[in-house]
């Protein structure tokens, strides 16, 4: 399930270039009920030893300047943001807390709710092309041979960036599903289709340093798999705001 959140504001909204957390809090700040607030901002579901809240959002959408000097974004009103999630309680409790909210504030600064889209439900096919409406992060922890242990950030241009892809896929789609040999078997690859250098983004996620890329990619898998990543994102960091894309297209699998 997926929706498009539409506000507008008294005036410009001026936020850091790294909104990613203070979208996120909106996000938290609007789940009703407690304890599943609770629930999905300290535990979320589980597999493998992964956490996983299964919701992600995209970027905001709307006319905007850049202050490089202030390391600022100002979006002039109205503006929007898509939120997707498999959970359905997540999402609808979501919506409805946003409509009777008698003020709303991103950051400390006031918004007016507008209007929601909820989206309709599409099937997808084994074969899509999509674009990345915030970043796709992919990574290991890796441990130096002294014993320190850094972040490595893949690439879409390395050779284990499709597997890497595939395995936290997985990993997700069986937090919230028993096991399928076929689904767990089934063989999964995304490609490039068009990602050029500025593509890649660099976020500070308060103290985290978080690199991704945007662009176009060519994905193909088992249609539960799709489906389930167009609902949660892909990659890692997704409750973050990382991972989440549209549909350019349906292919049709080779014969």
């Amino acid at each position: 399930m997926r929706a498009i959140l539409s506000f507008s504001s008294p005036k410009p909204i001026r936020l850091s270039m790294h909104y990613q957390s203070t979208l996120m809090g909106l996000i938290y700040q609007h789940i009703s009920d407690t304890e599943f607030q609770k629930f999905m901002h300290d535990e979320g579901y589980s597999h493998q030893g992964r956490i996983y809240k299964n919701f992600s959002f995209s970027r905001i959408h709307g006319k905007f300047q850049l202050n490089p000097q202030r390391k600022e974004i100002i979006f002039e009103s109205p503006f929007s943001f898509v939120v997707c999630s498999s959970i359905d309680q997540f999402l609808h409790d979501l919506i409805r807390t946003i409509i009777q909210s008698d003020s709303l504030l991103l950051g400390s600064q006031e918004i007016r709710f507008e209007s929601v889209h909820i989206m309709p439900a599409i099937q997808i096919s084994s074969k899509i092309r999509i674009r990345m409406l915030s970043p796709l992060v992919n990574y290991s922890t890796l441990t130096h041979p002294n014993g320190l242990k850094h972040t490595h950030y893949y690439k879409p241009t390395e050779a284990l960036f499709s597997s890497m892809v595939e395995e936290n896929l997985k990993r997700k789609y069986f937090s919230r599903h028993e096991m399928d040999e076929i689904i767990h078997k089934s063989p999964f690859s995304i490609k490039m289709a068009k990602v050029i250098d500025k593509d890649k983004v660099i976020t500070y996620f308060r103290d985290t340093v978080i690199e991704g890329w945007m662009g176009s990619y060519e994905m193909e898998g088992h249609p539960a798999l799709l489906q389930w990543a167009y609902n949660t994102a892909l990659g890692s960091k997704n409750s973050m705001g990382f991972g989440c894309f549209e549909i350019q297209q349906m292919k049709e699998v080779d014969k």
